[in-house]
């Protein structure tokens, strides 16, 4: 019973800090679950939710010069590195997030967290998700590479927070090796 308590009062706490910390996000970063995680948190929910799954929502080319966090299922990207136009919306990511869910039987309830380089994207792609009918589904708000310091000698340098910055487990990554196809598009 006890453990049920502590269980349910740490929840509390977390999803208190939640909104709080909801209100301190810019908007780009805002989702409409409200529900968010900072990188060390994320490390933590998946390590105490087995059926928790993690996507990350990076360009292959960001995979290949930073590397991927070691708890992520599934590399989806939302935008894709188009030579003439920069960064535009992948095509194949609703396809992809829909594929995913078929693979692995999700349900509606089934947790997801989603990351990015710094907390933009995941946003975005946990509204994409949640219009598929998801309900907790968590974006990392501060990404794997973290925010920009804003002063100092790393000023404009991602060193601020982040999967990576946080000392979290991490490898190098050829996303060459990345398999969109492959059963849940893991890597």
């Amino acid at each position: 019973m006890k453990r049920v308590f502590s269980t349910i009062a740490v929840c509390a706490i977390a999803f208190g800090l939640q909104s709080a910390q909801a209100a301190d996000l810019p908007a780009s970063k805002q989702t409409k679950l409200g529900l968010y995680l900072s990188a060390q948190e994320a490390a933590q929910y998946l390590a105490e939710t087995p059926d928790a799954i993690m996507i990350d929502v990076r360009t292959p080319e960001e995979i290949a010069e930073t590397g991927l966090a070691e708890e992520v299922d599934a590399l989806i990207p939302l935008a894709i590195v188009d030579r003439k136009k920069g960064l535009v919306v992948n095509p194949d990511f609703y396809p992809g997030i829909v594929k995913l869910a078929k693979d692995r039987n999700l349900s509606a309830d089934q947790p997801i967290v989603v990351i990015c380089r710094s907390g933009n994207r995941s946003a975005q792609a946990a509204n994409a998700i949640a219009q598929l009918g998801f309900r907790e589904v968590y974006s990392v708000t501060d990404g794997y590479e973290g925010d920009r310091a804003t002063s100092g000698p790393n000023a404009g340098q991602r060193t601020v927070n982040g999967w990576k910055n946080a000392g979290l487990p991490w490898r190098a990554e050829d996303p060459g090796n990345c398999d969109p196809a492959r059963e849940g598009g893991a890597c």
